[in-house]
């Protein structure tokens, strides 16, 4: 792209790239076997650079194409806002080959020496830049949690370990996560430490010492490994996973009851009154322990205190999903694999949602392929008639420049569900991007408000919206608002779901899932929800059948 080939093949590898970043098997595999031609997007030339890579872990066209180009300024490729033929052109009139050099022309104001490029042009580029820092300290959220999950299994499989669990940002479950931090109790709490530095997943030891080492796993993230005594853990536990404005509020509630609260426990004096349970620390504060996801100062010490902490969802709510695609636009698993995916899950009901028209590079179905679908739709039910999973025929309909949908208004009222999104325009105004969004929700067919502030974590800033008005309307419609699964995506954020909430808004969790395997993601909504208290009874997708169903019947869709 930085050379100006062509775009459309660069397109083509994007997608394949996407296709085999969410590949269930084992790529390696694959390419022993000589099926990566089976792959979708994947050609000939595509297979053979990638066997290429697979067998020797070069690709000779890679380096000669990168050839002469610094890796400082491939990287700047990744900068939301700083596409190639603009970084191109500041390589070539500016000399600009890092981010050094990059804001070094900013200060100097040296880009706007360039035609075309504006005030708004170059402080796009600035908040672009300010993303792409802000991500390259952090991981995602769906990058991290698999990653401890995987890594307290292989702690927990040693008979040393009696007790393990991961604590700090990662436990009150935040959408991006700077270290890990894992707690342990140990028969033998040196021993422990040193066998868990020892593990193939740790890369280098930075630190290390009797109960606490520091050191670095794969993809370079920092971890803090702690033993802590038996009769501390607990306490440990909550210290750890803060919020560091939590502690400080819970310290001070201890001090104002003549009590001293730490990570070794809870303290009258010298007398210790607990601290083998996070349940001590909490109770001796007349408190019952609230979720670790709600632990960030914003009224739930006050909650908890007057018993008035909300039950917020659990994953085990859910009865179904609904915002899925498949192979019929941008997905990757049949819809007979969603479905069967979805009854494993023990769902009760599953939409399949995929594309409209205007989504080209997502395959969106035009009128005759829709109506394929319906048929394919028909088909499934039939086959499954016995089967205790519900099918709902819908569509992720985008929301146009002007407010229209994508499809008429007769398409909409025979779709079972219908879900509006912004796909494009995200640089309207904040007028014209709340105005498309208000009219939107008041098409009678449309049932839930997809990713409403359309933000990608660290490549795209969230639509400039009015949101009171679109809550509002929102909440007059009955329309759901999304908590969208997709670790890129988890959105509405946690602030905005909490002010939903109190709204009396209604919300749909969706795992926005492109393959059977991506089902799975809708947990990263839950933890998104949590975060902003959100009850099991506000989400439409934890309700039974035939309340679901009563729901959709109040629009025309």
């Amino acid at each position: 792209a930085f050379e100006g080939q062509d775009r459309f093949r660069i397109m083509a590898w994007g997608r394949a790239a996407i296709y085999i970043r969410d590949l269930q098997k084992d790529l390696t595999s694959v390419a022993e076997q000589g099926k990566l031609e089976d792959i979708p997007g994947i050609g000939k030339d595509l297979s053979e650079m990638i066997a290429e890579y697979v067998r020797t872990g070069k690709m000779k066209r890679y380096e000669r194409e990168c050839r002469g180009i610094p890796q400082t300024l491939i990287d700047l490729m990744s900068i939301p806002g700083l596409g190639p033929k603009t970084l191109a052109l500041l390589h070539r009139e500016l000399h600009i080959d890092s981010l050094a050099d990059l804001e070094k022309c900013l200060e100097t104001e040296r880009l706007a020496t360039l035609r075309g490029f504006g005030r708004k042009k170059i402080d796009n580029i600035k908040r672009g830049i300010d993303l792409w820092v802000a991500s390259q300290r952090r991981m995602l959220l769906g990058v991290a949690h698999p990653l401890a999950e995987n890594l307290l299994a292989q702690i927990r499989a040693n008979k040393l370990i009696e007790r393990a669990d991961v604590a700090g940002s990662l436990r009150r479950r935040k959408e991006t996560i700077g270290d890990l931090d894992v707690l342990i109790v140990a028969k033998d709490g040196p021993l422990a430490v040193s066998y868990l530095t020892r593990l193939p997943i740790v890369k280098q030891i930075l630190e290390t010492g009797e109960t606490k080492a520091a050191v670095l796993i794969e993809g370079g993230i920092h971890l803090d490994i702690r033993a802590v005594a038996r009769e501390s853990y607990g306490a440990a536990l909550q210290y750890f996973t803060g919020s560091k404005q939590h502690n400080i509020h819970l310290r001070k509630l201890a001090r104002e009851q003549g009590l001293k609260v730490n990570e070794y426990g809870v303290f009258r004096g010298n007398k210790r009154l607990g601290g083998e349970d996070e349940a001590d620390i909490y109770g001796a504060l007349n408190m019952r322990v609230m979720p670790a996801e709600l632990r960030e100062d914003r009224g739930e010490i006050e909650a908890a205190i007057g018993g008035k902490l909300p039950k917020v969802v659990d994953f085990t709510d859910l009865r179904g999903d609904l915002h899925t695609h498949t192979t019929w636009s941008d997905g990757k698993s049949t819809m007979e694999e969603m479905v069967e995916r979805a009854a494993e899950l023990g769902y009760g009901y599953i939409a399949l949602t995929d594309h409209s028209p205007s989504e080209r590079v997502a395959h969106g179905l035009d009128r005759g392929r829709l109506e394929k679908k319906f048929e394919e739709v028909g088909r499934l039910r039939r086959q499954r008639k016995n089967s205790p999973s519900h099918i709902l025929m819908g569509a992720e309909v985008d929301i146009l420049g002007d407010g229209k949908l994508d499809y008429p208004d007769d398409i909409l009222a025979r779709l079972d569900i219908v879900v509006a999104a912004i796909h494009s325009g995200f640089r309207q105004s904040r007028k014209q991007t709340t105005g498309r969004l208000l009219d939107a929700i008041a098409n009678p067919h449309v049932d839930i408000l997809a990713h409403p502030t359309g933000r990608l974590l660290g490549s795209r800033e969230p639509l400039d919206l009015d949101f009171d008005r679109v809550l509002r309307a929102a909440v007059e419609a009955r329309v759901a608002l999304e908590i969208n699964g997709s670790m890129y995506r988890l959105d509405l954020n946690d602030v905005m779901a909490r002010a939903a909430r109190e709204a009396g808004a209604l919300f749909a969790i969706g795992s926005d899932a492109h393959s059977a395997a991506q089902l799975d993601q809708i947990r990263y909504g839950v933890f998104q929800a949590r975060r902003g208290w959100v009850e099991p009874r506000s989400v439409v997708n934890t309700w039974p059948w035939a309340r679901l169903t009563r729901w959709l019947m109040r629009t025309g869709s």
